[in-house]
């Protein structure tokens, strides 16, 4: 599921559901008040309405806010404009209007795992994307704080994800993938692409490192490294894959 926060517009794919979050202040007077609707207005057929989720604060919490999830789904291909207008309570109260552009795309035909890390090399090695929007490309960001977003991704194959900022700038260091299954991944796969990986001394008991150097894409800034977390010797499974940039 999507969640959107004070986004203006997004991208998502056919099927995808969307959680488009908004909050009312609770102790404010009554003049000021201002109610959420019970449904978003939608123009367009690709986005239709689910359901609403009202969460209020928290019993001990003096005010505080309720939280409105209007849950949508990418019903098909095409663009749709989702708009919450809320209803003042007084004439005095300030109107509140939250509109949503939402492009719906064709769902992407599931690539193969060594190509999705290939794209992630280009990414990682020339893109100025923040850590933020590279993490959003991956799936639904769980939480963004000084040291990395950490991402639900949107392919089933992969378990967690997590963009590491650099400490000293906030700019993109590192983006490691977890796999759901495994094994799923094979050194191989990337042998294949990038020739024979390096083998750093082993610095943790029970796992291996196996470490790719692809070449800098043309007119990449930086160079990316592929490193693979493999599951005992180098028989085991893939369990991790880090593309880590680095000065070309």
């Amino acid at each position: 599921m999507r969640v959107v926060r004070n986004e203006k517009a997004i991208e998502v794919e056919a099927g995808e559901g969307i959680d488009l979050v908004v909050t009312r202040p609770v102790s404010v007077p009554f003049e000021v008040r201002y109610e959420w609707p019970a449904a978003p207005s939608i123009e367009g057929e690709s986005v239709r309405f689910v359901r609403l989720r009202i969460e209020s604060p928290p019993p001990d919490v003096d005010g505080g806010a309720t939280t409105h999830h209007y849950e949508l789904e990418a019903a098909k291909p095409g663009t749709a404009r989702v708009t919450l207008a809320a209803r003042p309570a007084s004439p005095a109260a300030a109107g509140q209007t939250v509109v949503l552009e939402v492009t719906v795309r064709s769902p992407r035909a599931e690539v193969p795992l060594a190509t999705l890390v290939r794209d992630l090399v280009a990414t990682v090695a020339g893109s100025p994307a923040s850590p933020l929007e590279i993490a959003r490309r991956l799936g639904e960001v769980e939480s963004d704080s000084e040291g990395g977003v950490y991402v639900r991704p949107a392919d089933s194959r992969l378990k967690r994800a997590i963009v590491v900022k650099r400490r000293e700038t906030g700019g993109l260091n590192d983006v490691q993938l977890q796999l759901a299954t495994p094994g799923a991944l094979r050194a191989a796969e990337l042998e294949a692409l990038w020739g024979e990986p390096a083998r750093p001394p082993q610095l943790a008991i029970g796992e291996t490192k196996l470490v790719f150097r692809p070449p800098v894409p043309a007119g990449a800034p930086y160079r990316a490294t592929v490193s693979l977390t493999v599951d005992g010797d180098e028989s085991g499974p893939v369990t991790w894959v880090d593309v880590i940039r680095d000065a070309p």
